[in-house]
């Protein structure tokens, strides 16, 4: 499946932008992620290092402890870690994956428009949360011209000089 190429931003997708950086600078609005969807390969936001360093780690201290003591004792070590990394893992890299996606995001509309495209975060408000714009379903340009308007620039190209 071949996706078409995206649009380059026009003028106005430049000034609503700049309104939703304002909102999410003066933390009038947040970004959140689905860290399912996000921590894929083929995601814009995945770092393979973040998932395989620390099975790294876990084997090579169960390992050490199978050495330095017996098998059975670094296959209980093994045992615990794995089952730790399963459960635990996904709450120590949310925060980082939430830090990678707003510093990617924000402050640049092509990186921003090549995420929304792909998905897996949403643009919500904070004064109620329960007010979102997801991607890539929603219509980002809507969301911020009616929850925003007072933060996109005005645009003055179109003013003619007499």
């Amino acid at each position: 499946m071949t996706k078409t190429p995206i649009q380059p931003p026009t003028r106005q997708d430049l000034l609503i932008f700049q309104g939703l950086q304002r909102a999410i600078i003066e933390k009038k609005a947040f970004i959140k992620i689905d860290f399912k969807a996000l921590n894929k390969i083929g995601s814009p936001f995945f770092n393979p290092w973040e998932n395989v360093l620390p099975l790294l780690v876990i084997l090579t201290l169960s390992l050490v402890s199978m050495i330095v003591n017996n098998l059975m004792t670094g296959t209980i070590v093994l045992t615990v870690l794995v089952l730790g990394y399963a459960f635990l893992m996904p709450f120590f890299l949310e925060p980082f994956m939430q830090n990678r996606v707003v510093k990617r995001v924000v402050p640049r509309i092509e990186k921003f428009l090549i995420a929304w495209r792909y998905g897996g975060f949403s643009i919500c408000l904070s004064a109620d949360a329960r007010v979102s714009c997801s991607a890539p379903q929603g219509d980002w340009r809507t969301f911020a011209e009616s929850y925003f308007p007072d933060l996109i620039p005005a645009d003055n190209t179109d003013e003619s000089d007499d």
